[in-house]
């Protein structure tokens, strides 16, 4: 019996690994980007990639591993779409108390989603949620909501 905690191997596995993730994908990409069509494509992008390297991505952590591969394809398209909106979060916090903040304060992801998400474990999550609160306020000391 496959663990509960690694996906199954060969397309069986990789497609449910896309039907789990790419709608929060989608929406941490289109809350980057500020385009839809954009974020899709992105999206469609990264999966085909982690499609190619699937085998690849079983020896680690395919959750991980495509996460990470998000996150540098969405700066790498706001770096070269002309009219992007603001991504502050990105812009003064670390990627991954940025990415926690984001989908947890702003897409409104419970800590068990978001974690799964960027594919991490929730405490480690936490701490990175944690550190995103803590840089934000302590560049804004009036805000004491976190600021996320």
């Amino acid at each position: 019996m496959p663990s509960p905690h690694r996906p199954a191997t060969g397309p069986v596995g990789y497609a449910a690994f896309v039907q789990l993730h790419r709608h929060g994908y989608e929406r941490y990409a289109r809350a980057r980007l500020g385009d839809r069509s954009l974020a899709t494509t992105v999206v469609a992008q990264v999966l085909r990639r982690a499609e190619l390297n699937w085998s690849a991505a079983l020896r680690g952590d395919p959750a991980a591993l495509t996460w990470d591969v998000l996150r540098e394809s969405v700066t790498t398209a706001r770096g070269e779409a002309a009219d992007t909106p603001a991504d502050d979060l990105h812009r003064t916090l670390p990627d991954r108390p940025a990415d926690a903040a984001l989908l947890h304060e702003r897409l409104g992801m419970t800590p068990k989603a978001a974690a799964a998400l960027m594919g991490l474990g929730e405490p480690e999550w936490q701490v990175q949620l944690r550190a995103a609160r803590r840089i934000l306020a302590e560049l804004d000391p009036g805000d004491r909501n976190g600021g996320a």
